[in-house]
């Protein structure tokens, strides 16, 4: 085999891991999200592949951040450019429970953190301890607990 017969096999099984993730995206969880990243595609690679006005709600991609977010509401992504962190009517953070997953806090009262959901501030990890969190871990320490990573 060849190598070009070789990248045709990976891409494709690549390409239908991601198109079964999909599929299956609108009910997984955010950590389950989170743990399958390596087939979920970059939110730029996305826009270039196809209008944001083309996608089903409950698409999901990476920002460029890294995040894991899920189309909430269709829009035309030739006008409205900006990153996933940018639009939160558009886009909703899909959070992992997981510490090794945790990304920095971000505040957006379009996606709170739920109770168990990591992230990091400044180089601590932090876990949730209540539902609909919009506080950084600084801003409403009781919100939070440290965890050992």
């Amino acid at each position: 085999m060849t190598q070009e017969e070789r990248k045709s096999i990976m891409y494709a099984q690549g390409r239908a891991n991601a198109l079964a993730l999909q599929e299956k995206a609108p009910d997984m969880t955010g950590t389950e999200l989170n743990a399958a990243d390596s087939d979920i595609p970059s939110f730029k690679a996305a826009v270039a592949n196809k209008n944001m006005l083309e996608r089903k709600a409950g698409f999901v991609c990476q920002s460029s951040a890294g995040r894991v977010v899920r189309l909430v509401q269709p829009y035309d992504s030739t006008i409205y450019t900006q990153e996933p962190e940018e639009l939160p009517a558009q886009w909703g953070f899909a959070w992992s429970t997981d510490p090794a997953k945790a990304l920095p806090f971000v505040a957006l009262a379009t996606s709170p953190y739920n109770k168990g959901d990591c992230c990091t501030e400044g180089s601590k990890v932090y876990r949730s301890t209540m539902d609909n969190n919009v506080w950084s871990p600084s801003a409403y320490p009781k919100g939070w607990e440290e965890v050992n990573v």
